[in-house]
C-alpha cells in the first residue's frame, strides 16, 4: 500500500473550487509535497440552463498553479494545505481584463474514523472538515474573476473501499458558505486501479447549489459570485510512482452539463514527492 499513500495528493491537483479527495491516509510522520499545473477552457457557457456562446466573452483560460502538503500526524490522521495561484483571461470582443492573482488556499484534516473487512477487501470511512480562505482581495466579480472572494466551511466525508489493486472512493458533505454564493452539496465518485506503478482514476464530480441568481440576473439582482453554479463533470486521472517518494500525475476533465457556469475542459500536470 505504501506507494499508493501519495495519491490523495496526486488527486488533489485541480483547481480549488473542484478539489476532491480519496480514501487514503499517508502515515505517521510521512509529509507529501504536489505541484501542479493546470489548464482551463470555455468558449461557450451556461446561463440557467441553457448553453450559448457570447463573442463579447470570447474563449475564457484559466491557468491554475497549485501547491499542495499533507502530513500525517497518525496512521489514520493528515494535516492537509492546498493553495492556488491563477490567471484569468479572456479573448472576446469586449475586452474583459486580464486577472492573475493568489487565489484560495485550504486546510483541513482528514481523520480515519472506522475500517473493517467487508467481503474480500476493507472499507473505510472518514471525517474531511477543511476551511477554504482568500489569500488576496483578488477580482470577484466579473467573467474572468479568479474566485468567489468567500470563506467556505467544508463539512465532508469519504467512504472508501479497497480490495486488492481495485479501489472506489465517494466523497460528499456540505458546504457552509459564508459570502454571496449559497451552500452547496458535492458529490464526487472515482474509481481506482493500479498495474504495476500505474493507477487509472476514472471519476465523477457534482456540485449542486441551494439557490441563486442566474447571469442574465447580472448586475441587476446581484454580482457574478451570487449566480446559482452547478456543474457535472467526468474526467480521468493517472498517477505513477518512479519509486516510493517520487511520482507523476496527469489529467482530464470536461463539463457535461451545468448551470450559469462555462463548459469547461481541462487539462492538468504534476508532480507528488515525499518524505
Amino acid at each position: 500500500m505504501r506507494p499508493t499513500l501519495p495519491l490523495c495528493a496526486a488527486f488533489l491537483l485541480a483547481s480549488l473550487a473542484s478539489s476532491q479527495d480519496t480514501g487514503f491516509v499517508r502515515g505517521q510522520g510521512r509529509t507529501d509535497y504536489a505541484l501542479s499545473y493546470n489548464v482551463d477552457t470555455y468558449d461557450e457557457f451556461w446561463v440557467g440552463d441553457t448553453k450559448v456562446a457570447d463573442p463579447g466573452v470570447g474563449e475564457v483560460e484559466r491557468l491554475t498553479y497549485n501547491l499542495y502538503i499533507a502530513h500525517g500526524l497518525t496512521n489514520d490522521l493528515d494535516l492537509v494545505f492546498n493553495a492556488a495561484y491563477a490567471d484569468v483571461s479572456s479573448d472576446g470582443a469586449a475586452g474583459f481584463d486580464d486577472e492573475s492573482d493568489l487565489q484560495d488556499m485550504v486546510i483541513g484534516a482528514k481523520w480515519r474514523a472506522w475500517r473493517g473487512g467487508a467481503g474480500p477487501g476493507e472499507f473505510s470511512f472518514f471525517l474531511t472538515p477543511a476551511f477554504k480562505v482568500p489569500m488576496t482581495e483578488y477580482e470577484d466579480n466579473a467573467v474572468t474573476a479568479i474566485g468567489d472572494g468567500q470563506v467556505d466551511v467544508r463539512l465532508r466525508g469519504i467512504a472508501h473501499y479497497q480490495a486488492g489493486v481495485f479501489w472506489a472512493s465517494l466523497e460528499t458533505g456540505y458546504d457552509r458558505r459564508n459570502g454571496a454564493p449559497e451552500d452547496e452539496y458535492p458529490l464526487n465518485v472515482t474509481l481506482g486501479a493500479s498495474a504495476g506503478p500505474i493507477t487509472i482514476m476514472p471519476y465523477y464530480s457534482g456540485v449542486s447549489s441551494q439557490d441563486g441568481i442566474d447571469i442574465s440576473d447580472v448586475p441587476a439582482q446581484g454580482g457574478f459570485p451570487s449566480v446559482e453554479e452547478e456543474y457535472e463533470r467526468y474526467g480521468v486521472r493517472a498517477y505513477g510512482h518512479l519509486n516510493e517518494s517520487f511520482g507523476l500525475t496527469a489529467g482530464w476533465f470536461t463539463t457535461t452539463d451545468g448551470k450559469n457556469t462555462g463548459d469547461v475542459e481541462a487539462f492538468s500536470i504534476g508532480i507528488v514527492f515525499g518524505r
